[in-house]
């Protein structure tokens, strides 16, 4: 018995092989490049978060405790203004606050009020810190009651900002170049245009925060973010300085 064996062997030839290994290394390619540029959407979003979610809490921190201004406040107190603003220590870029949260409660005569504010949470201030070493800012909280206790409240700012009105207002929001947050268009519930009053005379105060997100990557780069603003307000009626 003979075999035959054939001369025609199946395979590729060289030059298949090239072309083969050529598409798919620019599949590949392709395939790396979506997925770094996916993974950076993802990561700017997650900072993204953070960043409002840090923000959000400094808000809800601070809008409690301004909204307690003036409670309760023993007479004589020097430079505080019936609203519980210190008023040579407030203004756009900072705000000081006294209430006095100790009042004893007694059921023949309703309350009796403590003499001082120097309890814990009972003379505190809010302001924007600048680290100029690490190129930061921070929303910190300066309780003078306690050892001048400092706390921060939101890192990755860019700006804060007070705004004093003596009625509840509403408003537009805007960011400048800078990060800059601030309001426009301020109107009080007639529709009219609402001017600024001192923190002396305020009883509704709006707190602006400007977040900005850094680019991320080289522009024209695969995956490249271009750099974003967020802005954050939020409304604070002092209630201690309502006459109802």
């Amino acid at each position: 018995m003979q075999t035959k064996r054939s001369t025609n062997e199946a395979g590729f030839s060289l030059f298949e092989l090239i072309i083969a290994m050529g598409i798919t290394i620019t599949i590949l390619t392709l395939s790396c490049s979506l997925l770094a540029s996916g993974f950076n959407m993802r990561s700017r979003e997650d900072r993204k978060s953070d960043a409002i979610a840090d923000v959000q809490r400094a808000l809800n921190i601070m809008t409690r405790e301004i909204s307690n201004s003036g409670l309760k406040l023993p007479a004589g107190l020097p430079a505080i203004a019936g609203n519980g603003i210190v008023t040579n220590d407030s203004d756009t870029d900072e705000l000081r606050i006294v209430s006095n949260l100790n009042g004893m409660p007694d059921t023949a005569n309703g309350f009796i009020e403590d003499s001082d504010v120097t309890d814990a949470d009972e003379d505190v201030k809010f302001l924007m810190y600048v680290d100029a070493d690490r190129g930061q800012r921070y929303i910190v909280r300066y309780e003078k009651n306690v050892t001048n206790q400092t706390t921060v409240l939101a890192n990755r700012i860019d700006s804060l900002t007070f705004r004093y009105y003596d009625e509840k207002v509403t408003y537009d929001t805007t960011v400048d170049g800078s990060g800059v947050c601030d309001i426009t268009n301020v109107v009080n519930a007639a529709g009219l245009a609402e001017s600024e009053v001192s923190p002396s005379a305020a009883k509704f105060i709006v707190i602006a925060v400007g977040v900005t997100l850094p680019a991320v990557g080289a522009a024209g780069s695969d995956g490249y973010q271009p750099p974003s603003q967020v802005q954050l307000t939020s409304d604070v009626v002092l209630r201690n300085s309502i006459v109802y």
